[in-house]
């Protein structure tokens, strides 16, 4: 788990150090080199991807179907969200996770959930206190247990030493020859740095098979009743809620956070269609995973 992609992380920080929305700091960003002109790949969380799915095949033996990862991006992500997050004790990262899934079993050692998209994150984790460009991989092992690995993650610098890093493994690869390190069945005998000679695909747990707590902002009419109905609807499709606050009024309209305790997303996501449909929700403007 970690945060790998330093763009993002930037414009991330400095939503909360200043409290500004993300298009200004997307300008700032393109104006400094962090972002490229075209910030696609960075702040919809493609570039992210790309990369946990190359961890992923290298830290659990098997090829990884980019399709099957999910993603988010951090667009959606506002002011507004950053402040709720700071008040609640937590920062927002676009955090990228592969880990085997918890409910797989010991045959499906390649049941594996890979996704990126926003968090909140403690601010007691030590994710949390990766700022900047930086980046950082947080690796649990056994019997290792937890490791991180942390550095600058974007600018000129930091970019090049990554590109030749590559191409100094690339021509290891090819200078000791792929035969040295198969069997003769073709099976791996040795990884050599940074490589996988995998062939089988790792299965990906869809995200609406997934555990998680979420946070939702919900701007609504101020209406009696409101946030019973809200906790009605929840209740009926499994959802426990651990807080629900509603913080004052936006645009005349009720703005309303929930934050819930672990829930399967596809029961959190049918209670929001049907809540999308009261006639006293306006708009849901923000869903971020709770860490």
């Amino acid at each position: 788990m970690g945060i790998v992609n330093g763009t993002t992380n930037y414009i991330l920080t400095r939503m909360q150090a200043e409290g500004v929305d993300f298009e200004q700091v997307l300008g700032e960003a393109q104006r400094l080199g962090y972002a490229e002109a075209d910030p696609t790949a960075d702040v919809d969380g493609l570039d992210a991807a790309d990369k946990i799915a190359i961890l992923a095949s290298l830290a659990f033996g098997g090829r990884i179907k980019l399709p099957d990862v999910h993603c988010e991006g951090i667009r959606s992500i506002s002011a507004a969200d950053i402040a709720y997050a700071t008040k609640l004790g937590f920062v927002i990262k676009l955090l990228a996770t592969a880990k085997r899934d918890p409910s797989s079993t010991p045959e499906a050692t390649d049941q594996l959930q890979v996704r990126v998209h926003p968090t909140l994150v403690p601010v007691a984790h030590p994710l949390a206190s990766v700022n900047g460009v930086y980046n950082a991989v947080l690796i649990e092992g056994d019997p290792v247990g937890q490791v991180m690995f942390f550095g600058p993650g974007a600018g000129a610098g930091p970019t090049a030493s990554a590109v030749v890093a590559d191409i100094l493994n690339i021509a290891a690869i090819l200078k000791v020859g792929r035969e040295a390190i198969t069997q003769a069945d073709g099976t791996p005998l040795l990884d050599p740095l940074l490589a996988c000679s995998h062939q089988h695909y790792c299965q990906i747990t869809p995200i609406e098979e997934l555990v998680t707590r979420f946070y939702a902002r919900f701007l609504t009419h101020d209406h009696p009743g409101v946030i019973g109905k809200l906790g009605t609807c929840f209740g009926n499709h499994h959802v426990s809620l651990e807080s629900v606050v509603q913080t004052g009024l936006r645009n005349d309209l009720a703005e309303i956070v929930v934050v819930t305790h672990e829930v399967r997303e596809g029961n959190f996501h049918q209670a929001l269609a049907e809540i999308r449909t009261f006639e006293a929700v306006e708009s849901i403007p923000s869903i971020v995973r709770v860490l």
